[in-house]
């Protein structure tokens, strides 16, 4: 990711002016032993290489955006130039998000396929107990490895939000006002036009259009956070519940 001139002033002196951390952490091991569904695999290994570029950019952004933001805030004239900065960053991570979502539900989907396939040749007797194990334990790795890496997307985009949401919550005092008056104001329908009746309506506070995408963009990547943990949980009880149906199958599961 190319860091302009301001984004890299920024990040210099946030880090000395905070010293600021930036959020990531260690990136899930590969735990799925790929035998019999590569194809599965490929959107696993995605997801695995959109992880480490999302935290590596995160952590840019973070710095240059929201910390940078709340450190240099003082220094900012009017906010704007501030504003725009934070939404760009949002915006971005609201993006790598939205592909991890969909990699990690490709590769759900793929997984279910099989298993459902699975299931079917064991019943019918085409598949034995013991390979039918075997199938089922590179399934399983799949899922996990699927869900843990989404963890850390949480993990990441957590401890990221709340660097925004100084960023949000300055706006706001910059403005007079509070968080919640913002958000308010720019979910507010248009105006109607002058061929309409202008229905009354509360009077709402007149934003910058840097405001207006710092504050979707924020609404936004918060929706995905929680897209993100609603799919690792969905994708870990379905787990849960294949390997109890497995086994009801007199299938053995490794612990």
């Amino acid at each position: 990711m190319k860091i302009s001139k301001t984004g890299r002033t920024i990040v210099a002196a946030s880090l000395v002016l905070t010293s600021c951390a930036a959020p990531g952490g260690t990136t899930v091991p590969q735990m799925t032993r790929v035998a019999y569904y590569p194809q599965c695999y490929q959107s696993v290994a995605l997801l695995r290489q959109q992880d480490q570029q999302f935290q590596q950019t995160m952590a840019v952004n973070t710095l240059a955006g929201a910390a940078g933001g709340a450190a240099l805030g003082a220094l900012a004239s009017g906010g704007d130039w501030r504003g725009a900065l934070i939404a760009s960053d949002m915006y971005h991570d609201s993006g790598e998000l939205q592909r991890a979502v969909i990699a990690a539900r490709q590769a759900d989907f793929c997984y279910s396929s099989a298993y459902n396939e699975l299931v079917a040749n064991l019943r019918s007797g085409a598949v034995s107990k013991p390979e039918a194990a075997q199938h089922f334990a590179e399934i399983d790795q799949g899922e996990h490895e699927v869900a843990a890496i989404l963890a850390e997307y949480g993990k990441k985009t957590t401890a990221s939000v709340q660097q925004y949401e100084v960023a949000f919550n300055q706006e706001a005092q910059r403005l007079n006002t509070t968080p919640a008056v913002i958000l308010a104001d720019v979910s507010a329908p248009p105006p109607p036009s002058a061929a309409q009746t202008p229905a009354p309506r509360p009077a709402t506070r007149q934003v910058s259009e840097n405001t207006r995408q710092l504050v979707q963009n924020y609404s936004k990547i918060n929706q995905q956070v929680s897209e993100i943990n609603q799919e690792q949980s969905s994708i870990e009880h379905t787990a849960t519940a294949r390997r109890n149906d497995m086994q009801s199958l007199g299938v053995e599961i490794p612990a």
